[in-house]
This record gives structure tokens, C-alpha cells and sequence, in this order.
């Protein structure tokens, strides 16, 4: 292989045991979003999760494309939105022209597998005024909420204004977040604002290449409404303009934020659980 990429599909790995005679239909009537996240460190204004949906015959074909443009000189082995922006890690010896070229040429990729893309954000510092400190220390995290949000109302606008398929979600895995994530993805299957949710994966980026998008369309989206001393970059918009559909943002406000958490402790209230609710 003279130390070229594993180009296989990880698509099928996901897939592997369906009966044969499902693939044909599972390959047109369901849908994949690959989701990644950025600003988790709280050093951000804003925390963003964010992804991309398509149908599982066009990511089958996304990962040896994707390999093509990182095995193109200068050559990677991954992508990773930090380093690039650094010329650090695998851009070690990048010019910020040899960088840019290589990021437009996967996104070429993107817009040619990938259907619509998804993103929720929500500004730390309105998360750090109404709920920080507010709710268990296990549970204290953006992401969560962000979580919720995005598969919610991916799921409520494809039964809404797509063809109603069934979406799986991959996320990229991190030890952070995953156990407790997983114990939320139990609790959606009895409510209508999850319905069309099929699963839930936690996939290792480095194995699951379209995990590398949704990883370059996060970052660029957290730059784009952190940074306000430079112009927006083209890399965000292109990142956007992907597919025939309006790009999905949700844009968790203040207003929401404090709506949810009324709401939390009105169930807690309900339940019989004590007002703070740091010690649910």
C-alpha cells in the first residue's frame, strides 16, 4: 500500500450483518449525520455541535474521496480543525496557502456526499448565567443541551419538510461526554420530538472519516462567531453552501435556555424532587 490510507468505507462497518436484501433500502431510506463539537475547552464564547446529513449510499462513497485529498502532497493522515489552523500537528510545514488548498479540496468532498448541514450553538456566557452551577455537576456541560437540540430538531425537520426518513447519528466519541449522553439517548423513544431518532454512535474520528467534516464544519463555525476582529472566512460559507437544503441553526438564545431550565424545575416540582436541582 506504500503507507497510502486505509480507504475502506466506515459506512459499512456500521452496516455490517444487515440482512442483504435490506441494503438496497437501507442504502436510500436512511439517513447518517455525522456531528462533532467545538469549544468544550470554556475558553470560547460560544459552543457549537454541528454536522452533516446524507444518505448512507452517498457517505458510502465519501470515505476513499476524502483519503484521495489527504493522500495528495503535501499529505496527512487526518484532518483536524485545530492543527490546521495552527500549521501545527499535520500541518507542521504547511504555507497558510498550502493549508487553505487542502481545506477547500475536502470540502469539495462534502458537497459532493454530503446532503444538508446541521448545527445548534448557545453562548457560554448565557449557559454561564443560567445554568452553570445550577444542575449536577455531571450534567454541567453545554454539550448536553446542544445534544438534545440537534438530534431533536434534525429529526422534526426531515419529518417535516423532508421524506420523513430515519436519521442515525454518529458522534464523534469522546470519554467527556459519551457515557452520559448515551443514558439521554434512552430517554427519547417515548417523546414525539425524537421520533424518527433510529441509534446513537460514538465513532473514533481518526476511523470514521466523515467525523473529519463534521469537525471542520464545527470549528469554522465556532471562528466565525467568536472572532470578530477579521472577516468571515470563505472556508464557513462553503462549509454551509452544501446540498439543495437550507443549512439547519439553531441558535440556543437566553430566552430558551431559561425557559428550559423553568421547565426542569417545574418536572422536578412534579416529581417530587427538591428545588435545587444540583442534587438530583
Amino acid at each position: 500500500m506504500g503507507g497510502m490510507l486505509n480507504t475502506h468505507s466506515s459506512i459499512r462497518e456500521i452496516v455490517c450483518g444487515l440482512r442483504k436484501d435490506l441494503y438496497p433500502a437501507f442504502l436510500v431510506t436512511m439517513l447518517k449525520a455525522f456531528i462533532d463539537d467545538s469549544g468544550s475547552d470554556w475558553q470560547s464564547p460560544w459552543f457549537v455541535l454541528a454536522g452533516y446529513v446524507s444518505t448512507v449510499e452517498k457517505w458510502d462513497s465519501f470515505d476513499s474521496l476524502w483519503s484521495d485529498v489527504l493522500n495528495a502532497p503535501p499529505r496527512i493522515k487526518y484532518f483536524k480543525a485545530s492543527e490546521a489552523e495552527s500549521l501545527k500537528g499535520q500541518f507542521t510545514g504547511f504555507t497558510q496557502q498550502d493549508r487553505n488548498a487542502k481545506i477547500d479540496a475536502l470540502i469539495d468532498v462534502v458537497q459532493v456526499c454530503a446532503e444538508w448541514p446541521i448545527c445548534a450553538r448557545v453562548r457560554q456566557k448565557h449557559y454561564d448565567e443560567l445554568v452553570k452551577g445550577q444542575v449536577p455537576t455531571k450534567w454541567d456541560n453545554p454539550y448536553y443541551f446542544l445534544f438534545q437540540i440537534l438530534i431533536g430538531s434534525s429529526v422534526t425537520i426531515e419529518r417535516l419538510h423532508g421524506d420523513s426518513h430515519p436519521i442515525e447519528f454518529v458522534f464523534d466519541s469522546n470519554e467527556r461526554f459519551d457515557k452520559m449522553s448515551d443514558s439521554l439517548v434512552k430517554t427519547f423513544y417515548n417523546r414525539e420530538f425524537f421520533r424518527g431518532v433510529v441509534n446513537v454512535f460514538y465513532r473514533d474520528d481518526k476511523k470514521f472519516l466523515p467525523l473529519q467534516s463534521a469537525d471542520l464544519y464545527a470549528w469554522q463555525t465556532r471562528r466565525a462567531f467568536s472572532v470578530t476582529t477579521e472577516p468571515r472566512r470563505q472556508h464557513y460559507d462553503r462549509c454551509r453552501a452544501i446540498g439543495n437544503r437550507r443549512p439547519h441553526d439553531h441558535i440556543m438564545s437566553r430566552e430558551e435556555l431559561a425557559t428550559f431550565m423553568a421547565e426542569m424545575r417545574a418536572e422536578g416540582a412534579r416529581l417530587g424532587r427538591p428545588d435545587d436541582m444540583r442534587k438530583w
